[in-house]
């Protein structure tokens, strides 16, 4: 598995999701050990390399357009953060293919019940709508 990265930023962004989604529309502190499990610094108190790509899986959400927040602590929180516009609307959006099923109700059952590929196939989906938003 020389992608696990890429599995674990597919999980990351779907659980950084979900929890911005059941806060919406509030503003809440979300904090990087909540979505990639407990951080374990080295003696110099840096952070672990898990912990680390789940932090910038968070600025590249906001970056992208997903999700906005106010300021950073030290590496551990993003504080103010809430979904933009565009990612509560592909969220809270029917997939017609699936019978009329929202795919923030997709996205909770491939978390709670499915595996990774069914997570990463969610997200594929919304980033491949994000990347045609903006080429139109």
């Amino acid at each position: 598995m020389l992608d696990i990265h890429i599995t674990e930023f597919y999980n990351d962004t779907a659980r950084i999701l979900l929890s911005l989604y059941r806060a919406f529309p509030r503003q809440i502190s979300m904090y990087v050990e909540d979505i990639s499990g407990l951080d374990t610094p080295d003696e110099y108190g840096l952070h672990s390399e898990r912990h680390l790509a789940c932090f910038n899986t968070f600025l590249w959400l906001s970056e992208e357009g997903l999700i906005r927040y106010g300021d950073i602590e030290r590496q551990t929180a993003f504080n103010h953060c809430v979904l933009t516009l565009d990612a509560f609307r592909w969220l809270s959006s029917f997939d017609a293919v699936e019978g009329g099923v929202k795919f923030i109700d997709e996205l909770h059952i491939a978390i709670t019940q499915g595996t990774s590929n069914d997570v990463e196939a969610l997200i594929k989906s919304l980033l491949n709508a994000q990347a045609r938003r903006h080429y139109i």
